[in-house]
Parts: C-alpha cells; sequence; structure tokens
C-alpha cells in the first residue's frame, strides 16, 4: 500500500509539473517563438558568412556549436556580426 501512495504522490506531482510547465510556455510562446528565429536566421547567416568568405578567400570562419546558435539567438543579427568580429581577432 505505501507504494500506491508513493507512485501516486509521484503522479501528481509530475501532473502538477507539467501544468506549469504548459502554462509557462502558454504565455512565453512569443518570447520562444522569436528566440527560435532569432536561432534559425543567425544560423543561415553564419553559414552563409562562412561560404561567402571561402569564396572571397578570406580566412574568417565562425564555427557553429551551441553558444554561436545561443550568441545569434538572444542577440540577433548584431551578435553574428559580434561573433565575426571576434573571430577576426
Amino acid at each position: 500500500m505505501d507504494t500506491f501512495y508513493s507512485h501516486g504522490f509521484a503522479a501528481i506531482a509530475m501532473v502538477c509539473l507539467v501544468v506549469l510547465f504548459l502554462s509557462f510556455f502558454k504565455r512565453k510562446s512569443h518570447m520562444i517563438l522569436t528566440l527560435i528565429q532569432r536561432g534559425i536566421v543567425g544560423f543561415v547567416a553564419i553559414i552563409g558568412f562562412n561560404r561567402l568568405f571561402v569564396s572571397l578567400a578570406i580566412d574568417l570562419f565562425v564555427g557553429i556549436n551551441i553558444w554561436t546558435l545561443l550568441t545569434s539567438a538572444i542577440l540577433g543579427i548584431p551578435g553574428v556580426c559580434m561573433l565575426f568580429c571576434i573571430a577576426l581577432f
């Protein structure tokens, strides 16, 4: 009987967390979608600039990793420009 109560408590806690999680995302969905859009645009911009610099024989490259994607998602195109300026030095 104790395991029933402990599993029941865990199930109730999980349902409460899911409800809180969904309500959080309902209010914050616009902000999250904006971050995702900026991240995608930043990803495409980094790839585009990398290919442009390779075709122009300029030794300037920014790698794609979690930090560059987060920078471009949070800061947008100015963040991508900042990444390339940092890579320049």
